[in-house]
């Protein structure tokens, strides 16, 4: 009995043992983490607001780090090749997707989805956007109110530009008129393939209502031919300083902005994940990253890992109700 005893012990301590190294090894790997340039994959295309975004956050966070954190856009797909793309990935931070409303929240209004909305690691929230609400430079309306009045008493002389049906500017609009009473069966929706074309529109009285991105307005604003009547959510920007936020306007259910923040695939170590929420608080607080936010209209939203997630699915109960409604 001895001598058969004996291997088996020796088995199972050689195991151990080599279990524990592969422990310490990977315990070893996440604090040292990050020791090579990480993947930063964003969802559109080079140039829109949203690689602008990740080009100035990626810039303080290469800084702060000390490695490369590289943009790569994997647009196309409705954003799902590129979401799956860091899900599929290995957990070792080294593939990071920058999170926002289109590859979360919104998306739980798509049918038959290759994911679940919880089935990631939730990172902080860094940087926030409004919204913009415009109508034509000429309009005799000067502020929200005033162009609700006129859309909630004659709802079929009024129109506004659609995006798809289901962007974030859409969705600003549905909260819009759902709040103040308009009727979304009356009023006429116009489809563009994007805000560009359909702020176009507006500026040549096609159209009545249009919106996106402050900082995407400026051009028009600033040569008169849009006005722009509020921008969403509680803050304004400097890009458009004469310009009241929706909650200052009197409209508070108008709190939803553009959000821009960062996740990862399921089992992202938590000192991965530490490391990386610690960089993006001190990043949010320098006055250099906040004056080059102003300058593409967005300003520091910085949320904690937890409350970035609680926050994500609050939104995304919001969208689900108003596809639900509405039939998106």
């Amino acid at each position: 009995m001895a001598k058969t005893t004996r291997p088996a012990a020796g088995r199972r301590i050689i195991q151990w043992a080599a279990a524990l190294a592969v422990s310490m090894a990977a315990f070893s790997a996440q604090a040292a983490w990050p020791e090579k340039a990480i993947q930063w994959v964003v969802t559109f295309a080079p140039g829109g607001g949203t690689d602008v975004v990740a080009r100035v956050v990626t810039k303080y966070l290469s800084e702060e780090l000390g490695v490369p954190v590289n943009v790569t856009n994997m647009a196309g797909g409705n954003q799902i090749p590129g979401i799956m793309h860091v899900l599929n990935s290995r957990p070792d931070g080294y593939v990071l997707l920058q999170e926002q409303q289109a590859n979360s929240a919104i998306k739980v209004i798509l049918k038959d989805l290759p994911f679940k909305l919880e089935d990631r690691t939730y990172g902080p929230l860094l940087v926030s956007g409004p919204n913009a609400l415009v109508v034509n430079g000429k309009s005799g309306w000067n502020s929200l109110k005033d162009m609700v009045a006129f859309a909630k008493a004659t709802p079929e002389k009024f129109s506004y530009a659609r995006i798809g049906g289901t962007s974030f500017t859409d969705m600003i609009n549905l909260v819009l008129f759902e709040s103040t009473g308009i009727d979304v069966s009356k009023v006429k929706a116009v489809d563009f393939p994007g805000v560009g074309p359909a702020n176009v529109a507006v500026a040549g009285g096609h159209v009545m209502l249009g919106g996106g991105g402050a900082g995407s307005v400026v051009s028009l604003v600033q040569s008169g031919d849009l006005k722009a009547l509020a921008v969403s959510g509680d803050q304004r920007v400097g890009v458009l300083p004469n310009t009241p936020s929706a909650v200052e306007a009197g409209f508070p259910d108008l709190y939803l902005v553009n959000w821009y923040g960062v996740s990862g695939p399921v089992g992202l170590p938590k000192e991965v994940m530490d490391r990386l929420s610690a960089a993006m608080k001190k990043i949010s607080a320098k006055p250099e990253f906040v004056a080059d936010l102003e300058k593409i209209a967005s300003v520091p939203f910085y949320k904690s890992p937890e409350e970035s997630r609680a926050f994500v699915l609050k939104e995304a109960q919001l969208y689900r109700d108003l596809a639900a409604k509405y039939g998106l």
